[in-house]
């Protein structure tokens, strides 16, 4: 069987993961909410029929189309549950998150692509990475206490519903907590085309301390890694 999702988790109230989601990525835009929920399969309803694919080409700031999440409790731990997998594996984002609450942690699972990603930051800092992208496991940091018994060198599903228990947090399948779920439907309206070339004139606009400030890149997806 397959396996597909991606989240973060920090240890803190789902109250205080929505304030510091709008300040965590700030180039998007809240566009709708909901927190009524009858159950699991409602919140994941409203994420589909609040989500809009917009092309490359058809993309305008007033049509920029719109991803959506879910924020909830599990325990000591506020989750995002993004199906876009681009939140819960924004490396720059989770290390902001760390360097306000502590500890946090990034589970993601693609098996249509063969790839299982797992990160620990702590207070700014990365603390461990764990990748299996269709190949041999890559590492970074020292071995966590809560990987004792998980065969690392062969990181996949079960590996990672193992770390999830180690962590404390519930199985994947018991996401989202119906009472605490709050969906957020966001878009972002910069023009990245327009930032770029703006970057790119060679005009007097260019800091003389810094001449070349390198291209601003448009969001890399999740699967960047491979």
């Amino acid at each position: 069987m397959g396996m597909h999702f991606a989240l973060a988790a920090i240890r803190t109230s789902v109250d205080e993961f929505r304030e510091a989601f709008t300040d965590t990525w700030a180039d998007f835009e809240v566009v709708a909410s909901e927190n009524r929920f009858s159950d699991k399969d409602a919140v994941w309803a409203w994420t589909k029929e609040n989500e809009q694919f917009v092309s490359a080409a058809d993309w305008t700031q007033d049509n920029p189309g719109t991803q959506t999440c879910v924020l909830a409790q599990d325990g000591p731990w506020a989750l995002l549950m993004d199906p876009s997998f681009a939140l819960a594996t924004d490396e720059d984002a989770l290390l902001e998150l760390s360097e306000r609450f502590g500890t946090v942690l990034s589970f993601a699972v693609q098996t249509t692509g063969g790839c299982a990603l797992f990160w620990c930051y702590e207070n700014g800092l990365l603390r461990r990475m764990i990748s299996m992208a269709d190949g041999p496991t890559e590492t970074e940091g020292t071995p966590l206490p809560e990987e004792e018994g998980i065969d690392v060198d062969h990181y996949y599903m079960d590996e990672t519903e193992a770390l999830m228990r180690a962590f404390g947090l519930s199985p994947i399948e018991d996401f989202p907590d119906t009472a605490s779920a709050v969906a957020l439907a966001v878009a972002d309206r910069t023009d990245y085309d327009e930032l770029e070339a703006k970057t790119g004139d060679a005009g007097s606009s260019i800091n003389v301390q810094n001449p070349d400030p390198g291209p601003i890149e448009k969001p890399k997806p999740w699967w960047k890694f491979w």
